[in-house]
Order: C-alpha cells, then sequence, then structure tokens
C-alpha cells in the first residue's frame, strides 16, 4: 500500500506489436555493441528548446573565447550575457542548493548527486567581487512527453521549476585574484658598491650574464596571478567545468548506459537490435518470458512536487536464468524517476524465454507506470501488482503502450 503523498511506479510487460513498426525498438547489450560502438563522443545535441540562431552564434563566441588565452579581463556584464536567462545543466550532477566551488571549478565540501533530469538550472542574478563570484538562480526538472513522436523523444520534453518558492539555488565560484607584483627594495646601489662589483666580475662576463639570465621574477602568492588575463581565464574554464550550456556529448559520454542508449538511437535514427542472433523477441515458437515479481521503483520528492506521471519504458536483455542483462531506455520520463526505474528492473524476476524447449536469451519491452497519491487516493485503494499476477490488474496511465 502506498503511504499517503507516494509516487508509485508500477513494472509490467507490453505488448510487442505496439513497437514493432518505429525506429529504435531493439536492444543491444554492451557487450554486442562491435556493431554500432556508441558515437557519443563525436556527439552534440541541443536541448535548449530551439533557442534562436542569433543565441547559438553568441553561444558559439563565447566558447571561442573562452578557449582564447588572450580573452582579456572578465566582466560582471560578460557573465551576464554567459550566464542570465539561458537554459544551463550542471555538470556535477550536484543536487544541493547551495554550492561551493574553487577557481578551477571543482566543488568544494560535498553535495547530494542525482539524475541529470533534476540538474537544469537558470540564472538571475549575478555578482562579482575581486574574490569571488555569487550566482543565484532557479534548478529544473526536465519531464519528458510520453505521447511525444519517438523520434523526437529526445527534444520533446518540458523544463518545470523545482527549487521552493521564496528559495534560490546560490553557487559560489572563487577567482583567482589579481594582484600587483611587489617593487624591489632597497633602491640604487652606491657608486662604490658598483665599482667593487664591476672590479669583481672584470674579465667574467660569462658569469654576469649568465647570473642575469637566471634571475627570476617573483612568483605571486598561491592562488593569486599578476596577470588579469590569467585569472579571467581561470574563471572561464571553471564555468565550462560547472555549467554546460546544452546537453553536450561529453555530459551524455558520462550518463549511465541506458542513457548512452537512448541517446544513441535518437541521434542516429537507427534500430538498436542485439548482433547475437540467439536473442529472440517474444512470439510464435517462443514461450515467454514472464514478469514474475516486480519491485516498486523509489519515488522522490521533486515529482511528488511537481506532480509528474505518466508511463515510461524500458528495453531489457533477459538471460537464460530470466535475469536482466542490460536495460535501455525508450520512452523516458524524466525527474530522476528514469534511475529508480532501471534500479527496479534490474530487481525483478522474470521466467526466461523458452524456445524448442531450451531456455533462450531475449528483448522484452517494459513499461513502468508513475502515479502521484494523495491521502485521499491512498485510503482504502488496493495495492497494486504485476499484470498476470494474482490480485488487481494494473491499470496503466493514459500513454502509447497497454499490459498485457
Amino acid at each position: 500500500m502506498p503511504r499517503a503523498g507516494e509516487c508509485l511506479g508500477v513494472l509490467y510487460l507490453v505488448s510487442t506489436k505496439h513497437l514493432s513498426n518505429e525506429p529504435g525498438t531493439r536492444l543491444m547489450k554492451p557487450a554486442w555493441f562491435a556493431a554500432f560502438a556508441l558515437p557519443i563522443l563525436g556527439l552534440t545535441l541541443s536541448y535548449s528548446q530551439a533557442r534562436p540562431a542569433a543565441a547559438r552564434s553568441s553561444a558559439a563566441s563565447q566558447a571561442k573565447a573562452a578557449s582564447t588565452p588572450e580573452a582579456g579581463p572578465i566582466t560582471e556584464a560578460e557573465l551576464r550575457e554567459r550566464l542570465v536567462g539561458r537554459p544551463l545543466y550542471l555538470r556535477g550532477l550536484y543536487l544541493d542548493d547551495n554550492l561551493h566551488f574553487n577557481m578551477s571549478g571543482d566543488l568544494v565540501g560535498e553535495s547530494k548527486k542525482g539524475s541529470w533530469t533534476l540538474c537544469a538550472v537558470m540564472i538571475d542574478h549575478v555578482k562579482m567581487s575581486a574574490k569571488k563570484i555569487e550566482l543565484e538562480g532557479v534548478r529544473y526538472g526536465i519531464h519528458f512527453e510520453d505521447e511525444g513522436n519517438w523520434a523526437e523523444q529526445a527534444t520533446s520534453f518540458d523544463r518545470i521549476a523545482i527549487t521552493p518558492k521564496k528559495k534560490h539555488l546560490a553557487i559560489e565560484i572563487d577567482r583567482q585574484v589579481v594582484v600587483k607584483p611587489k617593487k624591489e627594495k632597497g633602491g640604487k646601489k652606491e657608486k662604490g658598491e658598483e665599482k667593487a662589483v664591476g672590479d669583481a666580475t672584470a674579465g667574467d662576463t660569462t658569469g654576469r650574464d649568465a647570473g642575469a639570465e637566471t634571475a627570476e621574477k617573483p612568483a605571486a602568492p598561491p592562488g593569486t596571478t599578476f596577470s588579469p588575463g590569467e585569472s579571467a581565464e581561470r574563471l572561464r574554464g571553471a564555468l565550462n567545468k560547472v555549467f554546460a550550456p546544452e546537453l553536450d556529448a561529453k555530459m551524455i559520454a558520462e550518463m549511465p548506459d541506458y542513457w548512452q542508449y537512448f541517446y544513441q538511437a535518437q541521434n542516429s535514427h537507427k534500430v538498436l537490435t542485439p548482433t547475437d542472433a540467439k536473442i529472440v523477441r517474444p512470439g510464435p515458437g517462443v514461450d515467454g518470458p514472464h514478469l514474475v515479481a516486480h519491485v516498486t521503483p523509489a519515488s522522490n520528492d521533486y515529482a511528488q512536487r511537481a506532480q509528474v506521471a505518466g508511463v515510461a519504458s524500458y528495453m531489457v536483455i533477459l538471460g537464460t536464468d530470466g535475469r536482466p542483462a542490460a536495460v535501455a531506455v525508450y520512452r523516458p520520463i524524466g525527474f530522476g524517476l528514469d534511475e529508480n526505474a532501471v534500479a527496479a528492473i534490474e530487481n525483478a524476476k522474470f521466467t526466461p524465454a523458452v524456445k524448442d524447449g531450451k531456455r533462450v536469451m531475449s528483448v522484452i519491452d517494459l513499461a513502468v507506470n508513475f502515479r502521484i497519491y494523495s491521502k485521499r487516493t491512498a485510503q482504502g485503494a488496493p495495492a497494486d501488482t504485476a499484470a498476470g499476477t494474482a490480485g488487481a490488474a494494473v491499470k496503466p496511465m493514459p500513454g502509447p503502450y497497454t499490459a498485457h
């Protein structure tokens, strides 16, 4: 029985015929990626909801400037142009709303981490001083449209503010402080001293020149620099490490496999299929597999507050023992729920597929039904069970799939 206010996800098998005419309907296990090899590193996807060409051009020019050591001192106006009002992502997937980074863009202290779908942000205010920059903004959750066209799933999403009202996301980034070099003490030498030095080094110009060449300029104290350009370059590098202006190749490459499969299929518009011919799909001549026990995906407060509900679907390869061997996102829901769904799928129990009297590996489609329960609906509600097992069958939320 779900508790009051709990977001419940339910696993159930879905009919494969609903997926047979759509691209990307089959899964490839990591070991079978010789044919596709996840071409993620060369991929850059923009999910900033169709930014104007001028904005994209501005972002490109900013990236070029940030990569140029001679870009010059950084200004508060440049920071506002780069950050304020632009959809961004936190690369580190930090969930805390008070974050402090050093001058290299590394987190100071600790923070919880979570799904990238909970790490979209937008900066509203920028304040810059000689020692740091202070940013205030709002965190957003990514909510995918469960009934959208599959070919556009990656870009069919809403950004929903999840920072509570009257609160804000606070980010502080240290700056490399610019200092002036200290003047040498002592002043001019007396004539007698100069003559004495000259007499001592007469006939040994090699030693004098070598000494002059090896004389080093005084080093700046730790955490400081004599160069405004160096300080600005360090800050630009830290900003690039903290924020991603879009869901780029680097972020995708650092995602779990099940998300990488999704974005590979979306980018290539090709069917992901196991290269092992022994893997079968349920159909004529194949008995099973069957879901015999499911694990309810864990809820999260973000989905409850935003009332995110719907059906998400995943593709799963099952071994001959019925255990999930690989999972791929097919139609995501976002808000950190896909990660919970995959964890539940990996702990679910299945009977293996049987063909010609032998257990075989299979690829199946699974759906997870997410709902929000209030106190009123929770009271007296029957326990949800997997479709096909004892008890009341799950009634799916509106979506592209039906239970069978």
